[in-house]
């Protein structure tokens, strides 16, 4: 992510310190000298000239920021430069108020501003970093207590503190579920545990990194098989070269192909289609697995027997008759138990897609999409599509919309992930399926209850309109 900052003095080059690592930082000063001094203490870009320019900001990227931060002496360029930010719809903007009497100017644009005293980049550091509750210093400035809200994807998650010791930092006090907890060395975290580190100040950006980075996990929180049937030769190229894909490239250890006895009975020819769908795939572990009756049927079967992490399925083609029909009924048969896979053959993957909300179905599929990015190589499409006016709801709103790209954007950043935003207005099917293209995985939360067949709601009607894979991911129980 880029952040501009304002202002080579005491704040701006603190918050050079303070910033993690997952920030492009871009310094904004009129002073060459002051600004040379400030670049010695991080690796980042300057640029010279008046913060309040619209061609400087321009020149420093304002266009592809997330933040900006105006710490500059001059309370007139700082005013201005917010200006210009919110009109470029940054998601993150602070100012400093070089005259105290000035702050409620600041606030009156709706923006968080800071006195500038010796606090002033921590305070500023806080309202900017994802995944930062609070921090305060003590013992001269020596020492530092940070409070974090451990993510579900934090690669802390599910390990004993006895495994994560370090001779800088302790875990004082763990918040879960609303009550404190006292730690020891064989207390396990937990996904939105609200911790507390103390630790030494000079080791700030380690103890931040240690708690906040990610770690892929998908789709070991649902199982580690990608479970597949097989049913025809099309299902070779198709389904199976994309479930074979998916194992290679997220935490799944097993391939399972799924045939049906009833089919070998009948036809004669199950048993040779799945060893040729075997011997297709190479690179991951395979296992063949038998089932009675129908292969829906016998696909749910195995998702309730195994450990199974997701269901890829051959798609309906959009152009069939009555495809959102045919894809309520094949969700329906999966809904709520692991994610499916509605492969249309578009290997290799040049990008994901990903609806950004922030629901608790959209923040699931958001971390997934993350992980399928980071583990392809391939950036991150974010799409926040607002509804039209009149039928717009809290959660629908174009702020609401810049609020989740900001999240997107944060949570994509602090894996690697680059995250390409959009912001549109109008239909929400016809804005995310217009941002696929013939080599896209889309990724989309899937309802908790049932489809209606005929009104199978956005997820349904998306999956079914899309011309690309399509993943659904269910809530977690």
């Amino acid at each position: 992510m880029k952040i501009i900052v304002l202002g080579a003095g005491g704040t701006g080059r603190e918050l050079l310190r303070r910033l993690a690592d997952v920030w492009n930082v871009v310094l904004v000063d009129q002073d060459a000298d002051r600004l040379a001094g400030a670049l010695s203490i991080r690796d980042c870009r300057g640029v010279q000239g008046d913060g309040s320019s619209s061609v400087v900001l321009e020149r420093a990227g304002l266009s592809e920021a997330a933040a900006l931060v105006a710490a500059t002496s001059d309370d007139d360029v700082n005013l201005e430069a917010i200006r210009l930010a919110l009109e470029a719809h940054l998601f993150r903007i602070v100012g400093v108020a070089a005259d105290p009497e000035r702050i409620e100017e600041y606030r009156s644009l709706g923006v968080p501003v800071h006195a500038p005293h010796g606090l002033a980049a921590r305070n500023i550091e806080l309202s900017i970093e994802p995944r930062r509750v609070a921090s305060s210093v003590f013992a001269g400035g020596r020492a530092e207590a940070i409070e974090i809200e451990l993510s579900p994807d934090a690669s802390v998650v599910g390990r004993r503190l006895a495994d994560l010791s370090s001779s800088t930092w302790i875990v004082a006090a763990v918040l879960r579920n609303n009550e404190i907890v006292i730690p020891h060395g064989n207390t396990v975290l937990q996904p939105r545990d609200r911790i507390t580190v103390v630790g030494a100040a000079s080791d700030y950006s380690g103890i931040v990194s240690t708690f906040t980075t990610g770690l892929n996990s998908f789709p070991l929180q649902f199982g580690h098989k990608v479970a597949v049937g097989v049913e025809s030769q099309s299902d070779i190229t198709g389904a199976v070269a994309e479930a074979a894909s998916l194992v290679r490239n997220s935490q799944a250890d097993t391939l399972t192909l799924v045939y049906s006895l009833a089919a070998n009975e009948e036809e004669g020819k199950g048993q040779e289609l799945v060893e040729s769908a075997a011997e297709s795939v190479t690179g991951v572990e395979v296992e063949l697995r038998p089932v009675e009756g129908r292969i829906r049927e016998g696909l749910q079967e195995v998702a309730k027997e195994e450990s199974i992490g997701v269901i890829v399925v051959s798609a309906p083609d959009p152009s069939e008759r009555f495809p959102k029909f045919k894809v309520a009924q094949l969700l329906n048969a999966y809904i709520g138990r692991v994610p499916v896979l509605l492969a249309r053959s578009t290997l290799p993957y040049t990008e994901v897609v990903v609806p950004a909300r922030r629901t608790p179905s959209g923040e699931r599929a958001a971390r997934v999409s993350i992980d399928l990015a980071h583990a392809h190589d391939i950036p991150l499409n974010g799409i926040a599509a607002v509804a039209p006016n009149f039928v717009a709801t809290r959660v629908d709103t174009v702020e609401a919309a810049r609020s989740s790209i900001a999240w997107l954007l944060e949570e994509g950043a602090i894996r690697g992930v680059a995250v390409d935003r959009h912001v549109k207005q109008g239909n929400p099917v016809r804005i995310i399926t217009g941002a696929v293209t013939s080599s896209t995985l889309l990724v989309i939360g899937s309802p908790q209850s049932p489809m209606r067949l005929l009104r199978p709601g956005i997820a349904g009607l998306v999956a079914s309109r899309s011309s690309s894979s399509v993943m659904l991911v269910p809530s977690l129980t």
